[in-house]
């Protein structure tokens, strides 16, 4: 009897694992339904071109834009749902796109592939292929052979695809766009497209989404008679943490850019050996602070008229001292006025600007530049840091706006290599007292600057 009850217990756990597979999958198919419906209602048509796999699921599937003014609209209504200080981008967009937007993008048709497991909770893969042009550019291609016979072939072979993870939350995990090398020949003209590892990966945790932007190849060019140009990106990525517009993060590194145009008139090409950027916002108990540091290495630019090559380029920004309810109130106000249905009313804006500065701020600033040559110049090794700073005060909109001078204050730290203050006081930028006033230190001169209440120092000495 009790063999009989296991055996029993055991067909039923079997038989309920068998169907598992069979409910998932129908309530996949339960929501890809009411997903349709929404989709048609908001201007994406939707068609499922075949099913197959019983644990494993995959669904082949076409997205066409019908009515593409609606799918916009839909898809900027979800960026304000989330983001409430887009509006203002988002009514801008809408004006300049209402036009034209339907006969440029009506017709757009993705073909794609979703995949997913039936039997426990996984990641969901969808790759997209752009499958079908709008129907303006399919009529201009009809009349166009050379172009067809070019960008056909291409659409033919899912060129521009995507694959794209969603986790079981629904929420986009991370999107990889396929590798591209073709080359592309036209009337005369030859286009060049090398692309490896783009990707983007998300993921959200207590509403910040965490993410990392990379590329490792990105090569765009044109080759013609009359025409070059080449655009070279290798090794891209930029890491970011956004919470929203007054609290995010972001740091930047590229391995080496290079742009280059050349036509009948003028050559130009531009390096960058390697660039490090970070950057950051954050409420710190009411008090916005702006950070920003970048670092390049090995910059030319070299064109017809000039030859400029650098060494390296530092630049820093430190800015705090900002009320971030005030900041937030000139959001707010700036786009009530500006979409509202009242007529704008410049007060409340200036209201606002005055007491930013009411609050105060203090702003710190640095650059330096190392190995800088040109034709017009050569610098070995210059550095300027630079503090501004407003105190708390009780400036009003009834005052001469030169009364913020006497608010502000400044000091600067100037530091210049011998070699490189000779060639400045050469240039006759300032006066030789000016550049006499300079403190030996080391190989370098120091420039200690201030300006207080409207009164300018250099080194403690008063210039008139």
């Amino acid at each position: 009897m009790s063999k009989t009850k296991y055996l029993v217990i055991s067909a039923v756990v079997v038989a309920a694992i068998a169907a598992t597979p069979l409910v998932i999958s129908q309530k996949v198919d339960s929501a890809i339904e009411a997903n349709k419906v929404l989709l048609a209602q908001n201007g994406l048509k939707q068609d499922i071109l075949s099913k197959s796999g019983y644990f494993t699921s995959q669904r082949t599937f076409s997205l066409e834009v019908a009515d593409a003014k609606k799918a916009r609209d839909f898809l900027l209504a979800k960026l304000i749902d989330k983001n409430a200080q887009y509006k203002l981008f988002v009514q801008s967009l809408k004006d300049e796109t209402d036009g034209s937007i339907n006969a440029g993008f009506d017709g757009l048709k993705f073909k794609g592939e979703m995949t997913h497991s039936n039997l426990l909770p996984s990641d969901v893969k969808i790759s997209l292929s752009l499958d079908q042009l709008p129907k303006s550019l399919q009529d201009e291609l009809a009349n166009d052979k050379a172009a067809s016979d070019a960008i056909l072939p291409l659409l033919a072979r899912g060129v521009l695809a995507v694959d794209m993870t969603f986790g079981s939350d629904e929420k986009l995990k991370d999107v990889r766009f396929k590798d591209i090398k073709e080359q592309i020949k036209t009337e005369g003209s030859t286009l060049n497209i090398d692309t490896e590892k783009q990707l983007l990966t998300l993921n959200e945790n207590g509403g910040v989404v965490q993410g990392v932007l990379g590329v490792g190849k990105q090569n765009f060019g044109v080759d013609s008679e009359m025409f070059v140009f080449k655009s070279e990106l290798k090794d891209f990525v930029y890491n970011f943490s956004y919470k929203d517009d007054l609290n995010n993060k972001g740091d930047i590194k590229i391995g080496k850019y290079t742009l280059e145009v050349n036509d009948e008139y003028s050559n130009t090409k531009f390096d960058l050996g390697s660039l490090k950027a970070n950057s950051s916002v954050e409420d710190v108990k009411k008090d916005l602070q702006i950070k920003a540091d970048y670092t390049l290495d090995n910059i030319v630019v070299n064109n017809s008229s000039a030859d400029v090559t650098l060494e390296k380029l530092f630049a820093k920004l430190f800015l705090r001292g900002i009320n971030s309810d005030t900041m937030k109130k000139v959001q707010a106000d700036y786009n009530t006025l500006l979409l509202g249905a009242t007529t704008p009313d410049d007060k409340v804006l200036i209201d606002d600007f005055v007491a930013l500065v009411n609050h105060g701020v203090k702003l710190d600033l640095g650059i330096a530049l190392k190995g800088l040559n040109s034709d017009m110049m050569n610098l070995k090794d210059v550095s300027v840091d630079t503090t501004l700073e407003i105190v708390q005060n009780q400036y009003t909109d009834k005052e001469s706006p030169l009364a913020l001078l006497g608010l502000l204050d400044i000091t600067s730290k100037v530091k210049v290599h011998k070699d490189d203050r000779a060639t400045l006081e050469a240039m006759g930028l300032t006066s030789a007292e000016d550049f006499a006033l300079g403190k030996p230190e080391g190989d370098f001169f120091i420039y200690e600057i201030a300006m207080k209440k409207g009164a300018i120092s250099v080194n403690g000495k008063t210039i008139q």
